[in-house]
């Protein structure tokens, strides 16, 4: 489109050159002198060095932008520029580069350069004709200062003149000093409004002598350090299908948003936190009409989980930073959408449609019950949905009960207490101590009487024979009959639906203690510096366990045994491409009692749960 238009232009001034020099030579004959047409397009060189204490940038430009930007223009009479006009023009230009063309550090503020040297064209003295500026150029050098070797760079230029068809363009190429580390160069074009950051590493670079193995391993460091997002302006999108959920998560720049939505600042320069807050229903009514998501044929909704704002950072959103103002020219916004897929998914679509001049690619990772592709949405392209499909239908794997083994009692429910009472009542009656008052006899054995039938479903117990081991369990029996539940407790939270959840812990878990259990696992699998999300379990290893009182008669008067153990938990929550991993060691006392046959686990105390080390990793794409 850009080279239709630069054809264009170039025509349209080939015509006028054309149009003009006949009608010019018609009229005044061959002392006459055409009126020159400017040049269509501006165009500034920038060649920048980075050091770790100053950047120097050098510039070249046209000297057609004298008249094109500064209002420097021809004398009629003579048809060539005034000399002292151009001079001035020269200077003046340097002040408007300096103002255009923006350096900014990691935050976003603008650092304050210095004209350092003007290198200006040499006029010739019989002048410049009009039309000829084009031959000639204008050099100069700027200087930015600052204290540390910068890890940022944010380039941003502005050169838009008033009533100009096409915005100036910045062909720039960046150097980091000291390394055989560049940007930009062959052709790359920088476009108002549209900023573009550099990072630079100060320690490790290695010498441009180096073979190629060694730069490969400090490119991937480089990779790994940057958590794979190798370019601060472009946009990416990660699809996660799991058993339980489908997320989306994108990672957009401000800059690249404003050009679908109004953004509001103050300050221009800079995002408030309330003004990032006024900002997130617009970002939810943008993606909750575009690119849309099916799972299983059913377009489904998504639910915003995070709206958050970054820096340029990579701890930001490694780590979920402390909100605060965020620059407009290298700030990001990172939007996390989930689909409940109402069990384990098998057909999940996704479709992306948004796109304009800036944004005309999107790379997409998507992750999918472990599989891991990489794709590609494009404006060029006639189809921008993915379709992914599971050729083997997940099911969630049943969780079997533990049987609870014991020898039966002889006579179960005992009615002890009810039989003292009936045979407190028949000695009454036969005892001859009342026998003066029959009445009073009769009295107090029907009151046992009906003491003992009101006790027969209230006080029992059940009556073993003396050589049956009624209440009690080894400890390797303890050991299998433990590890059995616990793996059953963990294993439950691998289901695709929270129900299901609750369905494989009832099979280990007493129904009084479902609910606590549930939130207090959950709770605890929870990483707080992903905003809190619940990590997914990857490993569980019991480290040591223990019997601690067996034979235990709980308040329902089932056999049981209490059971101290620790083990570890390895879980991990993933967004934008890395890997938060947390291994938890747990010390905890469980409550083991037989229910209709069954082990279940009737209490957990937690001993200590300290919050493990968080390890971050790249999923390898």
């Amino acid at each position: 489109m850009f080279g239709m238009f630069k054809s264009i232009a170039f025509s349209l001034s080939f015509a006028v050159v054309c149009v003009t020099s006949i009608f010019s030579s018609a009229a005044a004959g061959e002392n006459s002198v055409s009126a020159g047409v400017n040049h269509p397009l501006s165009i500034v060189e920038a060649d920048v060095l980075v050091g770790r204490r100053k950047l120097i940038m050098r510039l070249k430009c046209y000297a057609e932008d004298l008249e094109l930007l500064h209002g420097v223009e021809p004398y009629e009479e003579t048809g060539k520029y005034d000399n002292t006009e151009l001079q001035e023009g020269t200077q003046d230009h340097a002040k408007y580069l300096l103002e255009k063309i923006l350096i900014m550090d990691a935050e976003g503020e603008v650092l304050e350069g210095e004209v350092t040297e003007i290198r200006p064209f040499e006029i010739p003295k019989e002048g410049i004709p009009a039309g000829q500026l084009m031959n000639y150029t204008i050099g100069y050098i700027f200087e930015y200062t600052y204290e540390e070797p910068p890890e940022f760079i944010t380039m941003e230029q502005r050169m838009i003149a008033d009533g100009a068809l096409l915005p100036t363009e910045l062909k720039y190429i960046v150097k980091q000093s000291g390394a055989d580390v560049s940007y930009g160069g062959s052709g790359k074009i920088m476009k108002p409004a549209i900023p573009e950051t550099f990072q630079f590493d100060w320690e490790g670079v290695p010498d441009k002598n180096d073979d190629v193995a060694v730069w490969d391993k400090w490119l991937e460091e480089q990779r790994e350090k940057n958590l794979g997002i190798e370019s601060y302006g472009s946009v990416y999108s990660f699809f996660y299908i799991t058993r339980r959920e489908v997320r989306q998560e994108i990672l957009i720049p401000i800059a690249s948003l404003s050009t679908f939505i109004d953004i509001e600042s103050e300050d221009g320069r800079f995002l408030e936190i309330d003004e990032q807050d006024a900002l997130k229903p617009k970002i939810e009514a943008l993606l909750s009409a575009a690119n849309p998501v099916t799972i299983d044929a059913n377009a489904v909704q998504p639910k915003f989980d995070r709206i958050d704002f970054y820096g340029l950072d990579i701890r930001d959103f490694a780590m979920q930073a402390e909100r605060r103002k965020i620059s407009m020219a290298n700030g990001r916004v990172g939007v996390i959408m989930s689909y409940d897929p109402g069990g384990a998914p098998a057909h999940v679509s996704v479709t992306w449609d948004m796109f304009n001049s800036i944004v005309r690619s999107v790379d997409t990772v998507v992750i999918a019950l472990g599989t891991v592709r990489r794709t590609q949405f494009s404006k060029f392209l006639e189809n921008n949905t993915y379709t992914w499909s599971n050729a083997e239908p997940v099911n969630d794997e049943a969780i079997e009960t533990v049987p609870a083994e014991f020898d039966l009692p002889f006579w179960e429910g005992f009615p002890w207490l009810s039989l003292l009472l009936f045979v407190g009542a028949i000695v009454t009656f036969a005892s001859g101590r009342f026998r003066d008052s029959k009445a009073q006899r009769f009295t107090i054995a029907g009151a046992l009487t009906a003491a003992a039938l009101l006790c027969v479903p209230l006080v029992k117990v059940d009556l073993y024979a003396p050589w049956s081991r009624r209440m009690q369990v080894s400890e390797q029996k303890a050991d299998e009959v433990f590890a059995a539940l616990h793996a059953n407790l963990f294993r439950a939270f691998d289901y695709s639906s929270e129900s299901r959840i609750y369905d494989g812990l009832a099979k280990s878990v007493d129904g009084k203690l479902l609910g606590e259990l549930y939130l207090q696992l959950n709770d605890s699998l929870r990483i707080k510096e992903q905003g809190g999300a619940v990590a997914n379990i990857t490993e569980v290893n019991l480290l040591k366990g223990k019997l601690r009182e067996n034979g235990k008669s709980f308040s329902t008067a089932k056999p049981g045994f209490v059971y101290r153990c620790k083990w570890n938990l390895v879980g991990d929550v993933e967004h934008w491409g890395h890997i938060h991993e947390r291994t938890n060691v747990y010390d905890a006392s469980f409550d083991v009692q037989a229910i209709d046959n069954q082990w279940k686990i009737t209490a957990m105390k937690l001993e200590d749960v300290p919050q493990g080390i968080v390890k971050r990793r790249l999923r390898k794409f």
